[in-house]
């Protein structure tokens, strides 16, 4: 035999929203995981980029945004990223793919110094977390380089055969 239960809202005995430890998730369990394949695209870059530098919305270019609905505001994010990247026959260029959160929040990133570099995309990876509350977030992959364009998903001559994903998942706390 079967049983549904529907109701409206949850709330603890105090009349409060419950938060992930009172609903019996453990801190650092995963609430839940979601992926995102990155688009093939090329994204054209125009001047310097210095190693040091710290990557921000203003000094670095889209690559794409991902929205992700968090089920509790007081949790956190962990995003790893991990992908290919082209960058177009460039030698002795230094390039950095970052991960922001729409307000600006540096998460994580990558930096190479790309010395040779025939029709072959380099491995970018790295990790961050995010720890801002709210349950609306957009997450904004970045990069730069002092070359003239980065390839994400692509290289020069095939578009389909190097994949770029981030994995995030939402954490308790």
């Amino acid at each position: 035999m079967s049983s549904i239960l529907k109701v409206d809202t949850i709330q603890t005995t105090a009349g409060a929203a419950p938060t992930a430890k009172d609903l019996g998730f453990s801190p650092d369990s995963v609430i839940q995981t979601k992926l995102w394949y990155v688009t093939p695209v090329v994204v054209s870059t125009s001047g310097t980029w210095a190693a040091g530098t710290v990557p921000t919305l203003a000094n670095t270019y889209t690559v794409g945004d991902y929205s992700f609905t968090k089920k509790h505001s007081d949790s956190k994010v962990i995003a790893i990223v991990s992908g290919h990247v082209d960058h177009e026959s460039t030698t002795s260029h230094p390039s950095i793919v970052a991960l922001l959160e729409s307000a600006g929040t540096f998460m994580g990133a990558a930096y190479r110094h790309v010395l040779r570099q025939g029709n072959e995309p380099m491995p970018y990876c790295f990790s961050g977390e995010d720890t801002t509350s709210g349950t609306s977030k957009t997450y904004k992959l970045r990069c730069h380089s002092s070359g003239t364009a980065m390839r994400f998903g692509r290289s020069q001559t095939n578009n389909s055969s190097h994949v770029f994903t981030v994995v995030f998942m939402e954490i308790a706390q």
